[in-house]
């Protein structure tokens, strides 16, 4: 296509009065043939052949700046052309740039332009609008969310994918996806959203509603004041059920969907958030968790059971007028016998070597730990070998599966749970004539070496110590978290409740058991130099200066209280109740969750004294703790040296390292790497 433009005559207007040497002269004001192309041409249009396209994205204007904007054009000039597309009455339409045109308009009215002012333009192809006008748009002045809205909706419409929408414009695939849901909302929200009418999380709300009169429905249905996004939500959502529920857990949501069953996804949510995923067929959810609870009894039934029962409640009262059966050790055959001898022979003198090495043994010897985690490492093998061969023979008796049976249900988290060996009331009394004569607890077949534990890598006092600072560590980071301290309170108090955790005490049924610094000082060596224990005590002075000394005035007093200052309290005897102290080596546990929500970094915490550590290790293990430190083996410039000299360089080496033992690392987390103080850290 070929646009002309007519030839305009020069102006005496201020543009051209201001023009000097040195600047850039202006375009030429000549009649131009411009052959579009996908790059746009330049061209000069009179000011009032200008108007602003349907096709610019920008809808939402605003006035403020606009006079100071005609003020900088007049001194300054144009800086930036206008983008238009010919029209075939001879004018241009302005894609990108409307409120440059306002701003020369305003000249023009007020009669310091003339209404003919030429005007520097980027002359583009009509199937290019709407696109230059976002790519404009969106580089400069934020446009409105309602206005991105519909111009991505727009772009959609002439074809184009989400996905070349996305590259386009350097956005993420969902940011458009998102856009679009609530572009296709009823044109009457947006056009509130445009007047600061209804706020964006109220558009996602509505957006789980694909149809208009629905839409418009559920909100004229609420009063005024009773619109807020999780009303609309609760009422849209009211028939459905969640995909993070415990059916539809148990089920899975795939299971659902290829059943037939379909689904509400929020695309607001996280991806990753199940409660963002509505099911819309709870009857259907319900049927298939029946269904796969059936095929879960039939394959228990298989092993022998008199009876076996598939529930959905979550209700565990029925379970109380059960009785229960346990298994029972059958005789072993000879040959399993034997084998059992040999094993508990070989417990035996494992156990019996791990003391010796241990009662007699060097702990300054470079080889110490070496032989002390081989003996370990050769009593676990033995014990997990005795555990499997004695475990074959608990077994359920033909006489007990005749008259018990098993229960399956699903918990509050969608998981099966089966309880076997249970034994109906009415069966009960036979149950008790049955059971005279069985073996009990004094079977003379029963093996008489339970297994012990492993050798652990730290002494118990050691490991009170370390655990001590880790409890007061997560103590003082809670005080400082008020957040995370009252999700830890309702978390506890939400295990009580369900049944999810030990059952508490007193009239609310939650416990506090104070684990103060007397407590925390028995056990942490230098625990009152302690960044911890200094927080820790400046929380309590500050809380007894405040608090009323009788549990009646305390009360009143809290009621005044702002909830701001009830949380803070609640902080501190949160906090005060953690007791993460261990004298063994322990699987993971809540305050390993605790520690990460609250960001609990150790090394900020404790520093591998010689008081804190050293003195309590091995040699060998204090050079290991330079070596995972600092990269280097420490065992040639340290060789000859004495106990107290080893433990002097070691805790030099250690300083500003930030290293850590296992049981004060974050769990998962390995020693191999070595520990760079921040400010190298920072350098690198």
């Amino acid at each position: 296509m070929t646009v002309i433009a007519k030839p305009i005559k020069p102006e005496k207007n201020v543009a051209s009065r201001a023009h000097k040497p040195g600047k850039k002269a202006p375009v030429a004001q000549v009649a131009v043939s411009v052959a579009v192309e996908p790059t746009g041409r330049d061209v000069r249009v009179p000011l009032d052949r200008l108007f602003i396209s349907e096709a610019n994205v920008r809808k939402v204007h605003h006035a403020a700046g606009l006079a100071e904007l005609a003020a900088l054009i007049e001194a300054q000039g144009l800086l930036h052309r206008l983008s238009v597309v010919a029209q075939p009455d001879g004018r241009f339409a302005v894609v990108a740039g409307g409120r440059r045109l306002r701003a020369m308009q305003m000249l023009a009215e007020s009669g310091r332009w003339p209404a003919s002012q030429p005007v520097e333009c980027k002359l583009y192809d009509e199937g290019q609008a709407v696109q230059v006008s976002l790519a404009e748009n969106s580089g400069r002045e934020a446009m409105h969310p309602a206005d991105q809205m519909a111009a991505f909706k727009r772009l959609i419409d002439e074809g184009l994918t989400t996905a070349q929408v996305a590259d386009r414009f350097e956005v993420s695939p969902l940011t458009v996806a998102r856009r679009l849901k609530l572009a296709r909302l009823a044109p009457r929200f947006l056009d509130l959203y445009r007047a600061d009418e209804i706020e964006p999380d109220q558009l996602q709300a509505l957006a789980l509603i694909e149809d208009h009169t629905a839409q418009e429905a559920v909100w004229d249905g609420l009063g005024v004041h009773d619109r807020s996004a999780w009303r609309i939500r609760s009422i849209i959502t009211a028939e459905a059920c969640s995909a993070d529920s415990r059916l539809a857990r148990f089920v899975g949501l795939d299971q659902y969907e290829a059943e037939g069953g379909t689904v509400r996804r929020d695309l607001f949510s996280s991806p990753e958030d199940l409660g963002g995923i509505f099911l819309d067929n709870p009857s259907l959810l319900q049927t298939l968790a029946m269904e796969k609870l059936r095929g879960l009894a039939a394959a228990i039934k298989e092993e022998g059971w008199s009876w076996v029962e598939g529930s959905l409640d979550t209700d565990t009262t029925a379970l109380r007028g059960h009785g229960r059966v346990d298994r029972e050790r059958r005789a072993p055959t000879p040959e399993e016998a034997q084998v059992l001898e040999a094993l508990s022979a070989e417990q035996r003198a494992c156990m019996d070597a791990c003391d010796a090495h241990q009662d007699e043994g060097d702990p300054d010897a470079e080889d110490f730990d070496q032989v002390e985690q081989q003996l370990s490492d050769g009593l676990e093998a033995v014990e997990e070998k005795l555990e499997a061969a004695s475990a074959v023979l608990w077994q359920w008796l033909p006489e007990r599966l005749a008259i018990a049976g098993a229960l399956i249900r699903v918990d509050s988290r969608g998981h099966v749970q089966i309880e076997r060996g249970l034994v109906r009331p009415a069966d009960r009394q036979a149950l008790s004539a049955g059971t005279e004569g069985n073996p009990g607890e004094d079977d003379e077949s029963a093996p008489r070496d339970q297994p012990t534990p492993a050798r652990p890598e730290f002494s118990e006092k050691l490991m009170r110590d370390l655990t001590s600072h880790r409890t007061a560590a997560i103590q003082a980071a809670l005080v400082q978290n008020p957040h995370i301290a009252l999700v830890t309170l309702v978390h506890r108090m939400a295990e009580t409740v369900f049944g999810l955790y030990g059952a508490g005490d007193d009239v609310v049924k939650v416990t506090v058991r104070t684990m103060g610094d007397g407590a925390l000082a028995q056990d942490a060596s230098d625990y009152a130099a302690s960044p911890a224990a200094t927080l820790l005590g400046a929380a309590e002075t500050q809380w007894g200066d405040r608090l009323p000394g009788s549990p009646a005035a305390l009360f009143q007093w809290l009621l005044a209280q702002p909830d701001s200052t009830l949380l803070e309290l609640l902080a501190y005897c949160t906090a005060r109740s953690v007791n993460a102290v261990a004298a063994r080596p322990r699987s993971a546990n809540h305050s390993d969750a605790l520690a990460e929500a609250l960001g609990v970094d150790m090394a900020d915490w404790w520093v591998p004294t010689a008081a804190c550590y050293l003195n309590s290790v091995s040699k060998a293990k204090a050079l290991e703790a330079v070596k995972e430190a600092t990269g280097v083996n420490p065992m040639q410039a340290t060789a000859g040296m004495k106990k107290a000299e080893v433990v002097a360089y070691c805790a030099s080496k250690l300083e500003g390292t930030r290293w850590l033992p296992s049981p004060l690392r974050v769990k998962g987390e390995s020693g191999d790497a070595p520990c760079v103080p921040e400010d190298e850290a920072a350098d690198d």
